[in-house]
């Protein structure tokens, strides 16, 4: 219970200070822009009053111009969305704040002034590390709650192995992301009309990915003010709850290829052992049965290593010849003086222990 109370906790400061971070980053965003678009958004109307008075236009052709120019067209060729007279607002701006830090990036709205485009490049800054900070924490989270809830769940299966373990839960949040998926892409027709729900399927995947094509956006800008309110949470909601369980699904395949990888790389570490443990033995024995090694008492070999390599063995016959360079190390100490009968000479050898 108390891990459960600090976790929650945790969560709870990481959310908060993203909350914080991104309505102070939005009112300064609209401090900056919204001036500017007001303007363009003026000098626009004022275009498009005179194009009325000069030109004869049916009424047909009039429709079209204000279609166009509620979408976002411009005479000067620039493209300014939303283009409304909504652009810059705090609920467009915070819309623009939160797929900033996300790293979508739908494209269909940017800033436009300098001091708009510096600001967004120290706003991103601090705000992905933190988005990924506070993500990677609800993930974790996530996944040891849905842990938990299979160990209650199918707790025989799941004690049987880490293996079966991480599967578990793999499986368990690859289900709930596709339910997530198929569900939310049903309320994205609501706001999307005329979308399809494939393509509303495609639209939720590319947004909780953050890859963000741009192709398919939400667009809220005439709508009524508690519209475009619920639209944002709702939206906002259902980024954070997609993304989360992605980041669950992604956390459970790189736990199981962690492990995956520690174990192949022990089995290569205990074959590459093995195989340099006998090429040294192979090298200390050719070593120690060379000529006149035997007569002088200079065994080449380390004693430490022999031992380890009887510890080893379980043939008994290579045992017992290692048992016997064990021996004759022993017989031939280190600084041992040996004298020699015909000559009278005395000298000391030093076992090589290379």
């Amino acid at each position: 219970k108390q891990w459960y109370q600090r976790r929650v906790r945790v969560n709870a400061e990481y959310g908060v200070a993203q909350f914080v971070y991104l309505m102070s980053g939005s009112a300064v965003f609209m401090f900056l822009e919204r001036d500017f678009a007001q303007q363009k958004y003026r000098t626009t109307l004022d275009a498009l009053i005179e194009v009325r008075k000069t030109l004869n236009l049916t009424y047909r052709q009039e429709l079209v111009l204000q279609e166009a120019f509620s979408y976002g067209f411009n005479f000067d060729d620039e493209v300014l969305p939303p283009r409304a007279a909504n652009a810059w607002d705090f609920i467009s701006t915070l819309y623009f704040s939160i797929t900033s830090t996300t790293t979508i990036g739908y494209g269909h709205h940017s800033p436009r002034t300098s001091a708009g485009q510096l600001f967004c490049i120290a706003f991103s800054l601090g705000g992905i590390p933190l988005h990924m900070v506070t993500l990677g924490t609800i993930g974790r989270h996530l996944n040891t709650v849905i842990n938990r809830f299979l160990m209650w769940c199918f707790g025989g299966f799941v004690k049987a192995g880490a293996a079966k373990k991480d599967i578990a839960t793999f499986l368990f949040t690859c289900t709930l992301l596709i339910l997530f998926t198929f569900f939310s892409a049903g309320s994205v027709r609501l706001v999307i009309p005329d979308i399809s729900y494939v393509e509303a399927v495609y639209f939720i995947y590319v947004t909780i990915s953050t890859i963000g094509f741009g192709d398919f956006v939400i667009r809220f800008e005439k709508e009524s003010h508690l519209n475009r309110v619920l639209i944002l949470a709702l939206w906002a909601l259902a980024l954070y709850v997609g993304m989360s369980i992605l980041s669950a699904t992604v956390m459970s395949i790189s736990t199981r290829a962690k492990q995956n990888y520690k174990i192949l790389f022990n089995l290569s570490s205990n074959l590459w052992n093995k195989k340099v443990r006998g090429e040294k033995y192979r090298r200390a024995k050719k070593k120690a049965m060379s000529p006149g090694a035997e007569e002088t008492g200079l065994i080449m070999v380390d004693k430490n290593f022999l031992i380890e390599q009887l510890d080893l063995q379980t043939d008994p016959d290579k045992r017992a010849e290692i048992q016997m360079w064990i021996d004759k190390y022993d017989a031939c100490t280190c600084s041992s003086d040996y004298s020699d009968d015909d000559s009278g000479s005395e000298y000391t050898s030093t076992p090589d222990h290379g």
